[in-house]
Protein backbone atom coordinates (compact mmCIF):
# COMPACT_ATOMS: atom_id res chain seq x y z
CA UNK A 1 0.00 0.00 0.00
CA UNK A 2 1.51 3.29 -0.97
CA UNK A 3 0.88 6.23 1.56
CA UNK A 4 1.40 10.03 1.89
CA UNK A 5 3.64 11.24 4.03
CA UNK A 6 5.13 14.57 4.82
CA UNK A 7 8.73 15.93 5.40
CA UNK A 8 10.52 19.42 6.41
CA UNK A 9 13.53 20.03 4.94
CA UNK A 10 13.95 23.88 6.27
CA UNK A 11 11.54 25.79 5.72
CA UNK A 12 10.00 24.06 3.47
CA UNK A 13 7.38 20.82 3.74
CA UNK A 14 7.70 17.96 0.85
CA UNK A 15 5.06 15.45 0.11
CA UNK A 16 5.94 11.70 -0.05
CA UNK A 17 4.54 8.49 -1.71
CA UNK A 18 5.72 6.09 0.81
CA UNK A 19 5.48 2.23 0.24
CA UNK A 20 5.00 0.44 3.64
CA UNK A 21 2.10 -2.31 5.26
CA UNK A 22 -1.05 -0.90 6.79
CA UNK A 23 -3.28 -2.44 8.89
CA UNK A 24 -6.29 -3.66 8.25
CA UNK A 25 -8.57 -1.02 10.69
CA UNK A 26 -6.27 1.95 9.56
CA UNK A 27 -7.26 0.69 5.80
CA UNK A 28 -10.92 0.41 6.76
CA UNK A 29 -10.71 4.09 8.52
CA UNK A 30 -9.32 5.55 4.91
CA UNK A 31 -12.29 3.42 3.10
CA UNK A 32 -15.07 4.71 5.74
CA UNK A 33 -13.24 8.52 5.39
CA UNK A 34 -13.10 8.30 1.18
CA UNK A 35 -17.21 7.53 1.54
CA UNK A 36 -17.41 10.26 4.22
CA UNK A 37 -18.77 7.79 6.65
CA UNK A 38 -16.94 9.40 9.02
CA UNK A 39 -19.45 12.52 9.11
CA UNK A 40 -22.58 12.50 10.95
CA UNK A 41 -24.21 15.76 10.98
CA UNK A 42 -27.22 17.37 8.95
CA UNK A 43 -29.68 20.12 10.00
CA UNK A 44 -31.87 18.41 12.76
CA UNK A 45 -32.80 19.17 16.33
CA UNK A 46 -32.70 16.08 18.36
CA UNK A 47 -33.80 17.60 21.60
CA UNK A 48 -36.98 19.26 22.12
CA UNK A 49 -38.15 23.10 22.00
CA UNK A 50 -38.68 22.29 25.69
CA UNK A 51 -35.55 20.60 26.37
CA UNK A 52 -33.72 24.14 24.35
CA UNK A 53 -35.66 26.45 26.55
CA UNK A 54 -35.00 25.14 29.94
CA UNK A 55 -30.91 25.19 29.56
CA UNK A 56 -31.05 28.55 28.00
CA UNK A 57 -33.50 29.27 30.86
CA UNK A 58 -30.46 27.69 33.30
CA UNK A 59 -28.18 29.95 31.59
CA UNK A 60 -29.66 33.00 31.89
CA UNK A 61 -30.76 31.96 35.75
CA UNK A 62 -27.24 31.45 36.67
CA UNK A 63 -25.86 34.80 35.31
CA UNK A 64 -28.52 36.69 37.29
CA UNK A 65 -27.14 35.04 40.37
CA UNK A 66 -23.65 36.04 39.24
CA UNK A 67 -24.78 39.65 39.11
CA UNK A 68 -25.41 39.74 42.86
CA UNK A 69 -21.61 38.84 43.74
CA UNK A 70 -19.01 41.53 43.90
CA UNK A 71 -15.58 41.30 41.42
CA UNK A 72 -13.72 39.11 44.23
CA UNK A 73 -16.43 36.89 44.63
CA UNK A 74 -17.41 36.84 40.77
CA UNK A 75 -13.57 35.44 40.05
CA UNK A 76 -13.60 33.00 42.99
CA UNK A 77 -16.65 31.53 41.50
CA UNK A 78 -14.81 31.28 38.09
CA UNK A 79 -11.68 29.55 39.60
CA UNK A 80 -14.17 27.25 41.39
CA UNK A 81 -15.73 26.62 37.98
CA UNK A 82 -12.43 26.28 36.10
CA UNK A 83 -11.10 23.76 38.56
CA UNK A 84 -14.25 21.58 38.33
CA UNK A 85 -13.72 21.47 34.41
CA UNK A 86 -9.97 21.19 34.52
CA UNK A 87 -9.82 18.28 36.68
CA UNK A 88 -12.82 16.18 35.36
CA UNK A 89 -11.86 16.89 31.64
CA UNK A 90 -7.88 15.51 32.54
CA UNK A 91 -9.97 12.71 35.01
CA UNK A 92 -11.50 11.17 31.65
CA UNK A 93 -7.99 11.38 29.85
CA UNK A 94 -6.70 9.54 32.79
CA UNK A 95 -5.36 12.23 35.34
CA UNK A 96 -5.52 11.39 39.21
CA UNK A 97 -5.61 14.92 40.29
CA UNK A 98 -8.57 15.93 42.30
CA UNK A 99 -10.48 18.90 42.24
CA UNK A 100 -9.29 20.51 45.51
CA UNK A 101 -5.78 19.86 44.46
CA UNK A 102 -6.04 21.27 41.30
CA UNK A 103 -7.94 24.51 42.71
CA UNK A 104 -4.83 24.89 45.13
CA UNK A 105 -2.07 23.96 42.33
CA UNK A 106 -3.54 26.89 39.80
CA UNK A 107 -5.02 29.44 42.02
CA UNK A 108 -3.23 29.40 45.30
CA UNK A 109 0.20 28.20 43.85
CA UNK A 110 0.13 24.74 46.11
CA UNK A 111 2.28 22.32 44.44
CA UNK A 112 0.46 18.85 45.79
CA UNK A 113 2.25 15.78 46.20
CA UNK A 114 1.78 12.20 44.83
CA UNK A 115 1.06 13.37 41.24
CA UNK A 116 3.26 13.55 37.91
CA UNK A 117 4.68 16.17 36.11
CA UNK A 118 2.17 15.25 33.53
CA UNK A 119 -0.54 15.66 35.33
CA UNK A 120 0.42 19.12 36.65
CA UNK A 121 1.33 19.99 33.19
CA UNK A 122 -2.36 18.53 32.07
CA UNK A 123 -3.96 20.95 34.36
CA UNK A 124 -1.73 24.13 34.19
CA UNK A 125 -1.89 23.63 29.87
CA UNK A 126 -5.67 23.48 30.23
CA UNK A 127 -6.17 26.45 32.02
CA UNK A 128 -4.29 28.32 29.77
CA UNK A 129 -6.12 27.04 26.51
CA UNK A 130 -9.19 28.30 28.87
CA UNK A 131 -7.88 31.51 29.03
CA UNK A 132 -7.63 31.31 25.08
CA UNK A 133 -10.93 30.34 24.64
CA UNK A 134 -11.97 33.45 27.01
CA UNK A 135 -10.13 35.47 24.89
CA UNK A 136 -11.37 34.49 21.40
CA UNK A 137 -14.96 33.44 21.84
CA UNK A 138 -16.05 36.41 20.69
CA UNK A 139 -15.90 34.56 16.49
CA UNK A 140 -16.27 31.27 15.63
CA UNK A 141 -13.45 29.16 15.77
CA UNK A 142 -10.94 28.78 12.76
CA UNK A 143 -8.41 26.25 12.16
CA UNK A 144 -5.43 28.50 13.41
CA UNK A 145 -7.21 28.45 16.70
CA UNK A 146 -7.68 24.34 16.90
CA UNK A 147 -4.05 24.08 16.41
CA UNK A 148 -3.12 26.73 19.22
CA UNK A 149 -5.67 24.73 21.40
CA UNK A 150 -4.11 21.98 21.32
CA UNK A 151 -0.57 23.11 21.11
CA UNK A 152 -1.49 24.70 24.54
CA UNK A 153 -3.13 21.44 25.70
CA UNK A 154 -0.42 19.23 25.25
CA UNK A 155 2.38 21.86 25.89
CA UNK A 156 5.70 20.70 27.50
CA UNK A 157 3.73 17.12 27.16
CA UNK A 158 3.57 16.04 23.32
CA UNK A 159 6.81 15.70 20.89
CA UNK A 160 7.54 19.06 19.20
CA UNK A 161 7.18 17.24 15.76
CA UNK A 162 3.62 16.70 16.14
CA UNK A 163 2.43 19.48 18.68
CA UNK A 164 -0.32 22.03 16.97
CA UNK A 165 -0.27 19.98 13.99
CA UNK A 166 -3.12 17.33 12.58
CA UNK A 167 -2.25 13.95 12.78
CA UNK A 168 0.09 11.90 10.20
CA UNK A 169 -0.76 8.32 11.25
CA UNK A 170 -3.51 6.96 12.30
CA UNK A 171 -5.21 6.65 15.83
CA UNK A 172 -8.58 5.53 17.15
CA UNK A 173 -10.91 5.67 20.10
CA UNK A 174 -11.19 2.59 21.48
CA UNK A 175 -12.72 0.16 19.24
CA UNK A 176 -14.42 3.09 16.90
CA UNK A 177 -12.67 4.15 13.50
CA UNK A 178 -11.50 7.64 13.54
CA UNK A 179 -11.56 9.32 10.37
CA UNK A 180 -8.12 8.67 8.57
CA UNK A 181 -5.01 11.17 8.63
CA UNK A 182 -5.50 11.89 4.85
CA UNK A 183 -9.03 13.37 4.92
CA UNK A 184 -8.48 15.39 8.58
CA UNK A 185 -7.59 18.89 7.10
CA UNK A 186 -10.98 18.00 4.95
CA UNK A 187 -12.96 16.89 7.59
CA UNK A 188 -12.25 19.54 10.01
CA UNK A 189 -13.30 22.19 7.25
CA UNK A 190 -16.08 20.73 6.75
CA UNK A 191 -16.76 20.64 10.63
CA UNK A 192 -16.31 24.62 10.87
CA UNK A 193 -18.37 25.41 7.90
CA UNK A 194 -21.32 23.44 8.81
CA UNK A 195 -20.94 24.95 12.67
CA UNK A 196 -20.94 28.46 10.89
CA UNK A 197 -24.29 27.11 8.82
CA UNK A 198 -25.84 25.24 11.94
CA UNK A 199 -26.40 28.05 13.67
CA UNK A 200 -29.16 29.43 11.51
CA UNK A 201 -30.92 26.52 10.95
CA UNK A 202 -31.28 24.19 14.01
CA UNK A 203 -30.56 25.59 17.62
CA UNK A 204 -27.55 26.63 19.80
CA UNK A 205 -27.53 24.10 21.95
CA UNK A 206 -27.56 21.17 18.85
CA UNK A 207 -24.79 23.12 17.25
CA UNK A 208 -22.81 22.73 20.65
CA UNK A 209 -23.33 19.63 20.97
CA UNK A 210 -23.21 17.93 17.66
CA UNK A 211 -20.37 19.43 16.68
CA UNK A 212 -18.92 17.84 19.76
CA UNK A 213 -19.19 14.48 18.80
CA UNK A 214 -18.26 14.99 15.14
CA UNK A 215 -14.73 16.52 16.47
CA UNK A 216 -14.39 13.44 18.43
CA UNK A 217 -15.22 11.00 15.56
CA UNK A 218 -13.03 12.95 13.31
CA UNK A 219 -10.18 12.65 15.89
CA UNK A 220 -7.46 15.17 14.25
CA UNK A 221 -4.78 15.09 16.71
CA UNK A 222 -2.23 12.37 17.40
CA UNK A 223 -3.32 13.05 21.69
CA UNK A 224 -5.46 16.02 23.31
CA UNK A 225 -8.56 15.45 21.37
CA UNK A 226 -10.70 15.00 24.46
CA UNK A 227 -9.45 17.72 25.79
CA UNK A 228 -9.71 20.21 22.78
CA UNK A 229 -13.09 18.76 22.38
CA UNK A 230 -14.87 19.90 25.11
CA UNK A 231 -12.90 23.34 24.92
CA UNK A 232 -14.37 23.76 21.29
CA UNK A 233 -17.51 22.96 23.34
CA UNK A 234 -17.39 25.33 25.95
CA UNK A 235 -16.25 28.02 22.98
CA UNK A 236 -19.41 27.55 21.11
CA UNK A 237 -21.46 27.90 24.37
CA UNK A 238 -19.50 31.08 24.76
CA UNK A 239 -19.27 32.67 21.68
CA UNK A 240 -23.51 32.42 21.74
CA UNK A 241 -23.39 34.21 25.33
CA UNK A 242 -24.30 31.08 26.88
CA UNK A 243 -22.97 29.39 30.54
CA UNK A 244 -20.19 26.71 29.93
CA UNK A 245 -20.40 23.01 32.13
CA UNK A 246 -18.10 20.29 32.85
CA UNK A 247 -18.76 16.84 31.85
CA UNK A 248 -17.49 15.01 34.98
CA UNK A 249 -15.89 12.12 35.22
CA UNK A 250 -17.88 10.41 36.78
CA UNK A 251 -20.33 10.05 33.83
CA UNK A 252 -17.46 8.94 31.77
CA UNK A 253 -18.80 5.48 30.49
CA UNK A 254 -21.86 6.65 29.70
CA UNK A 255 -19.95 9.80 28.11
CA UNK A 256 -17.98 7.58 25.71
CA UNK A 257 -21.30 5.49 25.03
CA UNK A 258 -23.41 8.50 23.51
CA UNK A 259 -20.24 9.24 21.46
CA UNK A 260 -19.87 5.60 20.54
CA UNK A 261 -23.50 5.48 19.02
CA UNK A 262 -22.97 8.97 17.41
CA UNK A 263 -20.37 6.98 15.24
CA UNK A 264 -22.95 4.89 14.02
CA UNK A 265 -25.75 7.45 13.06
CA UNK A 266 -27.54 8.12 16.75
CA UNK A 267 -26.96 11.77 17.47
CA UNK A 268 -29.96 11.68 20.05
CA UNK A 269 -27.60 10.37 22.59
CA UNK A 270 -25.01 12.36 23.11
CA UNK A 271 -27.47 15.21 23.23
CA UNK A 272 -29.65 14.28 25.85
CA UNK A 273 -26.41 13.17 27.57
CA UNK A 274 -25.51 17.03 27.11
CA UNK A 275 -28.32 18.09 27.67
CA UNK A 276 -28.97 16.59 31.51
CA UNK A 277 -25.68 17.40 32.77
CA UNK A 278 -26.05 21.26 31.60
CA UNK A 279 -29.27 21.34 33.38
CA UNK A 280 -28.21 19.57 36.31
CA UNK A 281 -25.23 21.45 36.66
CA UNK A 282 -27.07 24.90 36.64
CA UNK A 283 -29.92 23.52 38.81
CA UNK A 284 -30.80 25.98 41.57
CA UNK A 285 -32.82 24.62 44.90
Amino acid sequence: MVSIVTKKIGNNEYLYLEKRPIHNLEFECMKRSYEKKDWVLGFKDQLSYQDHDLMRKSSENYKSYLKKFDIISKEKERERFLALFIANSNSIEGSTLTVKDTFNYLFDDIVPSGYSKKELHMASNLLLAWEYVENNCNHLPLKKDLLELHRLVNKDIEDINTLGKFKKIQNYVGEGYTTSFLFVEERIEDLLHWIKEAFKKVDDFEVVFQSHVQFEIIHPFVDGNGRVGRLLLNWLLMYKGLMGFAIPVSKRNKYLSAIHKAENGSLKEICIFCFEEYVSYYKFL
